[in-house]
């Protein structure tokens, strides 16, 4: 609990003074329309940032991503590709604060609007 309680701390830091930003910086993948990912947070036990997906960004393929907190700064829709061939729909609404498990996948805006999410990663 203390550890998460830590977690959750960084996060509300980390948003309050997200005018602060250390870090700006284009994941590369394997379409032109790819996130922008601004670190604010980076060291060898988290990993803070936010994510900003435009209508159609689909992100690098992501290997054994770390457990996380992630939290949805507007609404938005996206769509998760698995290794298997599995792909899932997720919505989320402004305000919304999840807990996932590490996980290999790629994802993909495919709502109407920009998709902005913070994200606070175990390391």
């Amino acid at each position: 609990m203390k550890k998460l309680t830590a977690i959750t701390v960084a996060f509300l830091v980390s948003a309050l003074v997200s005018k602060v930003a250390t870090a700006q910086q284009e994941v590369k993948g394997d379409r032109t329309n790819v996130p922008t990912i601004t670190v604010f947070v980076q060291n060898d036990r988290v990993k803070v940032y936010e994510g900003r997906f435009k209508p159609g960004d689909k992100s690098a393929a992501m290997s054994n991503r770390p457990a996380r907190v992630e939290f949805a700064i507007t609404d938005g829709q996206m769509r998760n590709y698995y290794p298997d061939g599995k792909t899932e729909e997720v919505t989320w609404k402004a305000g919304d604060v999840k807990w996932s498990e590490p996980a290999t996948y790629q994802q993909e805006n495919i709502g109407q609007t920009e998709f902005k999410i913070r994200v606070v990663q175990l390391k």
